[in-house]
C-alpha cells in the first residue's frame, strides 16, 4: 500500500466521483489536494486537505466499496495527517452513502479529535463567520492539535 499526494483529484482516480460541495461539504472542500492511496497500483480510496491559513481542512474520504470495513480508511487518514503536523486539522463528519455517524466519530476519534461543539473551541485558528459557514445541520466539526 501507498499514499500518494495529488493537486487534483481527477489526475489520480479512474473512476467518477462527485466533487466535494456535491456531496453537501463547503464549496472550500473543492480546492483541497487529494491523497489517493493505492492498493497494488490500483487506487481504492482518497481523502483531501486543504492549507486554511491557521489550520488545515481536512476530509471527503471515500474509500472503494469492497475494499471498506478492512482499516484502509484509517491507515489513509494516518498517512495523510503524517504529512500535515504543522497546525491544527478541522475536518467535517459527512455520513452518506452507507456512512454511518457512529462509524466516522470512532474512527476521528481513535486518531485523536475531539469535537467542536462550539465556536469558543476553534476561535483560536478560525472567526466565528468561518465556523458558522461549517456548522450545517447532521453534520459534526472535529478538531485535532
Amino acid at each position: 500500500m501507498k499514499v500518494v499526494k495529488h493537486d487534483n483529484l481527477s489526475d489520480a482516480w479512474p473512476y467518477s466521483y462527485k466533487k466535494a460541495s456535491e456531496k453537501g461539504y463547503p464549496e472550500i472542500f473543492d480546492l483541497m489536494n487529494a491523497w489517493v492511496l493505492y492498493l497494488d497500483d490500483e487506487p481504492i480510496g482518497y481523502t483531501g486537505s486543504f492549507d486554511a491559513g491557521g489550520f488545515y481542512f481536512i476530509g471527503n474520504t471515500y474509500i472503494v466499496s469492497r475494499h471498506r470495513f478492512k482499516g484502509y480508511h484509517s491507515y489513509l487518514l494516518e498517512e495523510r495527517n503524517k504529512h500535515l503536523t504543522d497546525k491544527p486539522k478541522i475536518t467535517i463528519l459527512n455520513p452518506i452513502e452507507e456512512s454511518q455517524m457512529e462509524n466516522l466519530i470512532k474512527v476521528v476519534s481513535r486518531l485523536g479529535y475531539k469535537h467542536a461543539w462550539r465556536w469558543a473551541e476553534v476561535c483560536d485558528i478560525m472567526s466565528m463567520n468561518q465556523f458558522k459557514e461549517l456548522e450545517k445541520e447532521n453534520q459534526q466539526i472535529w478538531r485535532m492539535d
